[in-house]
């Protein structure tokens, strides 16, 4: 019986949408036209549940551009062929919109309400999609392939629904700069990044900052690996051990390192080796005397609760990289990425050469 009714439910479960609140939107644009420019860049044709709310949203956006002005009269004209509007009353349903608008619209939460609704649809048909798949692959088609292609869905709708507040003002810009100054000021006058534990970088750079893209290049054999693997290290552990000194704001981040050239046992064993000062040979070999054995062991637990997480998955793409971020920095806090090497990072798309990619 449970079963029935929950398949019942099932049955008739809707998308989710809010004609409503579409409705009040388009009132209040054709109140003041100048709110489309508050919310432009939060809102697009797509979001609307309803296909002639749609219409009338690209028509007013159209209007906009080319410098008119938007009232139900002058709307109804440019949309004098839409047989959608003539069914609901052409200007009458326009003229209705704009009388029920509220009198203080709040235009960007209305943007805000309709973009997370049309995500959420969207959602839907992802996850529609991801069980077809699964039900319908052939043998062809392996379970990692259709997860590859799983993540490479769900990051178009990740990136489709990312929208920013547009440009910044002067002043704001002002007191973000403030801000780090006070930081660094607050530990005791060096940088306000994360730093790198190499002194002379971090006084180049002022630390690793979340707006930063560093690239590292070098001949092969020069020690980027080396470099990127001590960076990683260094930041994780300043971070835990702040933590762990209840420090107001700790220095460093939690880590996640991609290493698409090498193992992670085997990365992990070149951070052991140089904390305990023993070879690489002994540790591959296993020729520990007993001193050694014990300072490796001890060595080792004391690094295990470090905030670095290593991903040695191998041909890894730019799209599962981010979707890993974007996953660990949700449940992890992570602070900074490192990516072992960028050649062997796999390209979302094709392009002609390895340039473009």
């Amino acid at each position: 019986m449970r079963a029935q009714l929950k398949m019942d439910q099932e049955a008739f479960r809707q998308l989710p949408y809010d004609v409503e609140v579409e409705q009040a939107l388009l009132g209040a644009l054709l109140i003041d036209n100048y709110a489309l420019e508050r919310i432009s860049n939060v809102l697009k044709p797509e979001h609307f549940y309803d296909p002639l709310h749609t219409r009338l949203y690209e028509t007013v956006e159209r209007m906009w551009a080319r410098g008119h002005a938007v009232t139900p009269l002058t709307l109804r004209s440019a949309m004098d062929n839409d047989e959608g509007l003539a069914e609901v009353g052409g200007q009458d349903y326009l003229v209705s919109l704009a009388r029920a608008a509220p009198a203080l619209p709040n235009t960007k939460d209305y943007a805000r309400i309709l973009a997370e609704l049309a995500m959420r649809r969207e959602l839907i048909r992802v996850g529609e999609d991801i069980v077809n798949m699964a039900f319908e692959a052939g043998a062809e088609m392996a379970p990692a392939q259709q997860i590859d292609e799983a993540e490479k869905a769900l990051y178009r709708v990740a990136e489709r629904g990312r929208y920013g507040e547009g440009p910044m003002g002067f002043d704001a810009a002002l007191a973000e700069a403030v801000r780090q100054a006070e930081s660094a000021l607050s530990r005791g006058g060096h940088i306000s990044g994360v730093p790198s534990g190499f002194t002379d970088l971090d006084s180049l750079l002022g630390g690793l900052h979340p707006s930063d893209l560093l690239i590292v290049a070098g001949r092969p054999g020069m020690g980027k690996t080396s470099l990127a693997t001590n960076m990683a290290f260094y930041c994780s552990r300043l971070w835990a051990k702040d933590k762990a000194e209840g420090v107001a704001e700790p220095r460093g981040a939690p880590v996640l390192l991609f290493s698409l050239e090498m193992a992670a046992s085997q990365l992990s064993a070149r951070i052991l080796s140089e904390q305990t000062e023993i070879e690489m040979r002994k540790i591959r070999t296993g020729r520990f005397t007993d001193s050694e054995w014990d300072r490796f062991v001890q060595t080792s637990q004391r690094l295990s609760d470090l905030p670095l997480y290593i991903d040695d998955t191998g041909g890894i793409s730019i799209a599962q990289i981010a979707a890993r971020a974007r996953r660990l920095k949700r449940e992890k806090g992570i602070g900074l990425i490192v990516i072992d090497y960028l050649q062997l990072v796999e390209s979302s798309r094709r392009a002609e050469n390895r340039v473009q990619e």
